[in-house]
């Protein structure tokens, strides 16, 4: 390592330094001095702790300015006219995309671990208690939202719902155009996401099923439940969807609360906490009967997933293709009443429907 390149942090410059040091005696045999003896020299406290100003971090954790050089990155790339590489052009045209897929793998990967995680283990006596309980996969699932917010909001808007989606363009001018690819992106982060949460937890799957090749959706030991949402046993089928679309409208109307700047609307970076506490009171209060999906997306995402991995077409034909009315069909009819009523009573925008100029006399 060229110990004079500014770029490298002045902590891997120190040499490192041993505790005891073995020098040959007359004997043939090494003697060991310590650290106190007088022929081994202690660090100084500005060699072990430098300046925190003077050390450059290897990976900065912003971008660094496009003058600036590091060991990373060249000063002279923002002068070239060359064009970016061939990952840098694909990246940028489907960024946007990118960043729902991954926001919506995100959701899933805590929302669907916290479940497997939970529900598998709770039984056993030598860990039940320690695995966690319904609060447990309520946090998890709202932490999982919010950090979908953090990683996708700065890039697309971090909407990694179709239902919110399908609000934004009928009632902000979301382009329609865009529409089927972000929900498309969506469902693919849905469905790896599964497949990740799948691959952790199939022994402790197994183990719950009661074999390796046993895959049920309902029942005494089902595990399909963990993935994707399922109606309560008692609960009709009315009454499931309006469960739906009574939690999407709540969920759509404070996502459009959050976005009015002329409400109270949090501070720019803190909307994904705002997001924590609204889908943390939603899963607490509405959760029960269906398990909140209010998302097509994180509901079909598993499906797919679970449909690859032995469970059967039942993921998809069970309750009478309940997937398709109730976490679609409820879920998105629920949000656009939810932005009906907030952009009717409370919204002063004039891009919205509600504000438009009366027709000339």
């Amino acid at each position: 390592m060229d110990t004079h390149d500014p770029s490298q942090p002045l902590l891997s410059q120190q040499p490192r330094r041993r505790s005891t040091f073995g020098l040959p005696s007359w004997s043939g045999r090494s003697r060991l001095l310590s650290v106190g003896s007088p022929l081994v020299r202690r660090a100084s406290v500005s060699e072990v702790h430098p300046d925190y100003d003077d050390i450059e971090p290897v990976l900065p954790a912003a971008p660094v300015a496009a003058n600036q050089e590091t060991r990373l990155h060249k000063a002279n790339w923002a002068l070239s006219d060359q064009p970016p590489n061939s990952w840098a052009q694909f990246r940028h045209q489907w960024r946007e995309e990118f960043a729902y897929f991954w926001g919506t793998f995100l959701i899933l990967l805590f929302g669907a671990g916290v479940e497997c995680q939970v529900r598998l283990n709770y039984h056993t006596s030598d860990i039940k208690g320690n695995a966690g309980d319904f609060l447990q996969c309520r946090l998890a699932w709202a932490a999982g939202v919010a950090l979908a917010v953090w990683m996708a909001g700065g890039v697309s808007g971090g909407h990694c719902n179709p239902t919110v989606t399908v609000a934004l363009a009928l009632f902000r001018g979301f382009p329609l155009r865009k529409v089927p690819g972000f929900v498309v992106a969506q469902i693919a982060g849905a469905t790896v996401a599964s497949l990740a949460v799948y691959l952790n937890y199939v022994t402790s799957i197994s183990a719950y099923e009661g074999g390796s090749n046993v895959r049920t959706i309902v029942g005494p030991h089902a595990t399909a439940g963990l993935f994707f949402t399922l109606p309560a046993a008692h609960l009709p089928y009315a009454g499931a969807l309006y469960t739906e679309a009574l939690a999407s409208a709540t969920l759509t109307g404070i996502v459009f609360a959050l976005a009015d700047k002329s409400n109270l609307a949090p501070p720019k970076g803190t909307q994904p906490f705002a997001m924590f506490l609204a889908l943390l009171a939603i899963g607490s209060a509405l959760g029960i009967n269906t398990g909140y999906a209010m998302n097509g997306a994180r509901d079909t995402g598993p499906r797919i997933a679970l449909a690859m991995l032995g469970y059967g077409p039942g993921v998809f034909t069970h309750d009478h293709f309940y997937w398709l009315w109730a976490p679609w069909v409820g879920a998105i009819a629920g949000g656009i009443l939810g932005a009906s009523v907030y952009d009717a009573f409370l919204y002063i925008g004039r891009d919205s429907p509600f504000n438009a100029p009366s027709a000339a006399a």
